[in-house]
Formats: C-alpha cells, structure tokens, sequence
C-alpha cells in the first residue's frame, strides 16, 4: 500500500493494580502488542522491575489504516529470565476504537486482574508536503567548448534497491552556478516512505550533450538532512563513484506545508454519522421466498445485513454516540397508494437507531411489514442526506446505499450527486447478489 494512505501511530501504554506472580518480589512486567489476525507481533515495550504500575518508556509504533478493522491483542506478560514468561492478563482493542476516543486513549480491563491505559499518537512529519528549489555551485566544466548544460534527477532508494523517479529539473545551458526552478509541491511520503531519516533520497546531477548526458556526480541523504541544508544555508558536495567533486548543491528552497490528517480532524472533534438505505424494490423477492434477497436466517445473515455489518463496523468506531439514521426505498408501507421512495426505517419521525444491532432488528422487522415494489431511485435519498450533511456542523457524513439492482432514476441520480459537491458527504453503493 501507498505509504501516503498510512498514519504512522506511536503506541503509549501504562498498567496498574497488575497481578503479582512474584513469591520474594513484585512481577517484572512488559507489554506485547500482536495483531489479531496474524498473530504477528506489532512490537514490545522493556521490562519494568518489581512494579505493579508500570509507566512504560518505550513505544510501540503501528501503521494504522482508517479502513481497515485492524484488531490488537495486548498481552502483559510477567519476565523470568531463563524461563517462560508468565501472563499477567490480556485484552483485545481495534485501532478504529483507539483513534476514535477521545484524546485517542483506551483504558482496557485485563483478564485476572489490573488494567491498562493506551494512548495514541500521530508520528509527525508523514502528512507534509514539501516544495524544494536546489541551486548549484562551482559545478564541473564538463565542456571543452562552452560551460556544462546542468540538469537534475531526484529519486527515492526502494527496499529492493531500485529506484523511483520523483523529478526531473530542465536544463539551464552554459552555466556553473545554475539556479534551477521551484518544484511542483509534493507530498514528503513519495521522498521517504516511513522514516524522516533514513538515507533514501539520490540527487543526481548531469551535462546535457547531444550524444549522452554526461555524469557530475551524486548524493544521498534523508528528508530531514534536505531540510538541515536549507536551514544551515549550507552545500553539500556532488561526487562521483571514485569521491571525485563536481561541486556543490545547495537547498535554496524548502517550504513544508502540513496536510491535515483523519487525526488531526478527529482531534479537533469531526464526528462521523453512518446514514444507512436499503433497497426494498421487488427484485429481491419477497422475504418468505426461499431464494429472497432480503430472506432472514440468524445463523446465515444475508448479504444486506452482512454488508451493514462489514461497512459500519469498520466506521462506527469514529461515530461517538453510535446513533445510525437508517433509510429505505422502493417499498409500499402499510396503508399507502403509492409507492415510496425514502422512507425512515423504523417509519418513526426520528429515523435513528441505537447501535447495530438496532438497526438489524429493525429492518428484518420492516422488510416483512413493507410490500416490496419498485423502481430503484436513488435521487430522493441522496438529497435527503445532502440537506441533513448541511445542516449539521461538526459532522462529516456517509451514505451507503445497498441495493441489488440497476439505477433507474440515473439522470436524476448524477444530478443529485452534482449539488451534493458542497456537501460534507461521501456516497458509498453497495450491490448484493450478482
């Protein structure tokens, strides 16, 4: 995955009233973080002596990724040197759930005994974009006629060792102190993937000829060495594979400009509200059908609730009082003539619903109390949730709309979706069966 799409997440953990496994002694605590699915071991904390409160030191750094359920297990684990370490007591969080607290801290009961406290931080430095301007100085004369033509070349050193272009400079003929433009603003991540210090970064610099671009040498540094440059106002010298010196490259220009992050949203109170509509046209086949869409088994959930289930339970971490407003469409209700495109779920003036479970219970309450009809338009309920997204300061919005079948209001629908463009809102349609 893209380094730019990942938060970079230090983990801060502290225990107390932690179990005593010790006959002489206190336990001698440290904390193991795994992921769950793997079972692969994110990192660990030291070891605190005869301490049943330990406040850890060292942390533990996580790639967290917003659209994932990543779930965690903390264990707390007693140290025997020599021996098999002892569990003190164990827990399991999602980083959804860790990110959405407020002030982005869990604190977890352990099984057995004690708690432990979870506080994370956004690693700085990831979500900057950067604009760069480089000048060089005294550059080699490459030309037996003239002065070099100089040009550059920056690119970011992979794991695997090759190398990804970031930027080429134009080429400012007859000059050995050329003074090259601004480049395009960039996000920081493409120069060093995950760490602001490591050495990945290759300038390179050439002579344009005619018949081959001559080399002037190179360097390699880190995206806060490049920064370094700048703020000391010093070169750093171009050389070639034999640590000869064609001269010197200087950072004329460094601007840093910060790119809000989800966290930094969260962290100044966006809240999130999950608007959940489903399609109750007659395509999916009446509820009592056997092969139904919409037909109800609490063993085998269908696909509309698995759908819910996968989605919301991903988003709802970051929505704080996990009230949903849940919607439907294409339905004749009870005593009507007509058929109805937006309708409240719970066909209550209040269209919210507390918690997942709530909502489940609700439409398979619904789904055979409604007659299932049609056509699927969408438009009605993309405008419904637009005003609403409006009107609701603080809150960014998500409609996801499951249907099993093609749009039939299409114009009107693009349209809707159009005027919906200043709207905090994102659209997310969800097509079960084939």
């Amino acid at each position: 995955m893209d380094p730019g799409l990942v938060t970079q997440v230090e983990l801060f953990l502290r225990c107390k009233n932690l179990k005593d496994k010790d006959v002489t002694s206190k336990s001698d605590p440290f904390v193991v973080i795994k992921d769950a699915s793997s079972g692969t071991v994110v990192g660990k904390t030291e070891v605190k002596k005869d301490n049943l409160n330990p406040d850890f030191d060292e942390t533990i750094q996580i790639s967290y990724f917003f659209e994932t359920k990543q779930e965690m297990i903390c264990e707390v684990l007693d140290f025997d040197e020599g021996a098999k370490h002892e569990t003190l007591g164990s827990a399991r969080f999602t980083m959804g759930q860790l990110m959405g607290a407020r002030g982005a801290s869990v604190t977890l009961k352990l099984e057995g005994k004690g708690e432990i406290t979870i506080t994370g931080t956004e690693m700085k430095g990831l979500n900057e974009d950067i604009q760069l301007q480089f000048s060089g100085h005294n550059l080699k004369n490459m030309d037996f006629m003239g002065k070099s033509d100089p040009f550059f070349t920056i690119s970011r050193k992979l794991p695997n060792g090759s190398l990804k272009q970031l930027y080429k400079s134009e080429v400012i003929d007859n000059n050995l102190n050329p003074i090259w433009r601004v480049m395009p603003l960039m996000p920081m991540s493409h120069f060093c993937g995950g760490s602001m210090d490591t050495q990945c970064i290759v300038f390179k610099c050439y002579d344009e000829d005619l018949t081959g671009n001559d080399d002037m040498g190179e360097f390699v540094c880190s995206a806060n060495q490049l920064q370094q440059l700048y703020h000391e106002k010093i070169g750093i010298s171009l050389k070639n594979k034999k640590g000869e010196d064609f001269g010197k490259i200087r950072v004329s220009q460094a601007l840093v400009v910060k790119r809000p992050s989800f966290l930094d949203y969260l962290k100044c109170g966006l809240q999130l509200n999950i608007n959940i509509s489903i399609d109750f046209t007659g395509s999916n086949l009446p509820p009592s059908n056997p092969k139904s869409l919409h037909r109800y088994d609490p063993q085998v959930p269908n696909q509309y609730i698995r759908a819910v289930l996968a989605i919301a339970g991903v988003v709802q971490e970051y929505d704080f009082d996990k009230q949903f407003p849940c919607f439907g469409f294409g339905a004749m209700l009870p005593g009507a003539q007509d058929v109805s495109h937006f309708f409240h779920l719970n066909m209550q003036e209040n269209p919210y619903l507390n918690g997942i479970q709530q909502v489940i219970d609700t439409y398979v309450n619904t789904v055979n109390t409604v007659r299932l009809y049609g056509p699927t338009n969408f438009a009605p309920t993309i405008r419904a949730v637009t005003h609403t997204a409006r009107s609701t300061p603080g809150v960014y919005s998500i409609l996801l709309i499951l249907t099993d079948g093609c749009i039939t209001d299409m114009d009107d629908t693009r349209n809707a979706i159009v005027d919906a463009d200043d709207a905090p809102l994102s659209i997310l349609i969800v097509g079960v069966d084939d």
